[in-house]
């Protein structure tokens, strides 16, 4: 079988969270804000980098975290569309998630919460650990959708490894 490489992406109309993994070794992660309106370039951008991405570290599946129907604005569905329409035009499978199944498997089985995930993570890849502590001292959420895509990634391994 060849090596898997997987991108885990979470994202919102604002931040994208990418991380890859090469089996279940985390290779790579990055954290982006895009501020502003929405618009079509914006999504362009945000698809863009995703190019690169893919390109760069030769993904092979790529596993999307996807919030709860309530959650997803018209905008988001809108990046959401062009997100898989990347993946199938380079012929990379996508597998999307619902991310309450990334947070129990990452997160406390008692209460899901985004602290319970990173604090996982961390215990798993310590190298996290500073961006944890800097989400600690943010007001605004930032980096959970980091975390996100990192749970996202290692929760498709191991899906798929089983």
């Amino acid at each position: 079988m060849d090596t898997q490489i997987i991108l885990g992406i979470s994202f919102s109309t604002r931040v994208l969270g990418l991380a890859v993994f090469k089996s279940n070794s985390l290779v790579d992660y990055s954290l982006s804000l895009r501020k502003g309106k929405w618009t079509r370039e914006k999504r362009d951008l945000i698809v863009a980098s995703l190019s690169s991405c893919v390109s760069t570290h030769y993904v092979t599946e790529i596993a999307l975290s996807i919030p709860e129907e309530y959650h997803q604005t018209t905008e988001f569905k809108e990046l959401l569309s062009a997100i898989i329409t990347f993946a199938v035009m380079n012929n990379i499978p996508y597998t999307a998630y619902p991310i309450a199944d990334v947070y129990r498997s990452f997160g406390s089985h008692i209460r899901r919460t985004r602290e319970g995930l990173m604090k996982r993570l961390v215990l798993l890849i310590p190298e996290l650990a500073t961006y944890h502590e800097r989400e600690q001292e943010n007001r605004n959420k930032y980096y959970v959708k980091l975390f996100e895509a990192v749970g996202t990634a290692s929760h498709h391994w191991k899906e798929n490894s089983k």
